[in-house]
């Protein structure tokens, strides 16, 4: 299996509606100041699957929300090693840090999780 290194997140753009799957360690919580389901959660050291490529992506981190957990059964703990199927998704940059940083409406590109997979 080959690897290579994907440097930024906007180069997930090629891969926009994939099915992969994803493995990280959840480094930490952040809690939202006025809306609970902003609430997010930092996976670090992430290796990404293409389902039909096979072949590995590694990612510095991501931020994910709570509640993409919440849905597919529970949320992690911090530190854990958790395994995950997800599909690569576009968004719009609302405000926050990205305000801060002139990102404002700038594309950027996630994973939301589909579900976990067993130990």
């Amino acid at each position: 299996m080959t690897s290579s290194v994907i440097r930024q997140r906007d180069d997930l753009r090629l891969l926009v509606g994939t099915e992969v799957e994803v493995s990280g360690r959840v480094k930490e919580f952040r809690r939202h100041p006025k809306r609970r389901e902003l609430d997010t959660l930092l996976l670090v050291n992430l290796i990404v699957t293409p389902s039909i490529y096979g072949e590995s992506i590694a990612l510095h981190h991501l931020w994910f929300l709570k509640k993409q957990f919440r849905k597919i059964g529970a949320v992690p703990r911090r530190g854990e090693r958790i395994w995950f199927k997800g599909i690569i998704y576009a968004y719009t940059r609302l405000g926050g840090k990205s305000k801060d940083r002139g990102l404002l409406g700038a594309e950027d590109y996630g994973i939301r999780p589909l579900g976990y997979y067993e130990n």
